[in-house]
């Protein structure tokens, strides 16, 4: 059964884009009126830097 897990790599790369995938989606328009608050702004400020950290720890995990 081993042989059908996936390698490293493979799953580093998924996990890299997949962090992609919630950068996208966090930078996508709302609704007028729907948001963000201050608050929730400056979670969503924190978000984007934890994603973007992540994802230079993947980079570095690569080589």
């Amino acid at each position: 059964m081993a042989e059908y897990l996936p390698t490293f790599d493979e799953m580093r790369s998924n996990a890299f884009a997949m962090l992609g995938d919630v950068e996208d989606e966090l930078r996508s328009d709302w609704r007028d009126g729907t948001g963000p608050s201050s608050d929730q702004a400056q979670a969503l400020r924190e978000a984007r830097q934890a994603i973007a950290q992540a994802k230079a720890a993947l980079d570095r995990a690569a080589r």
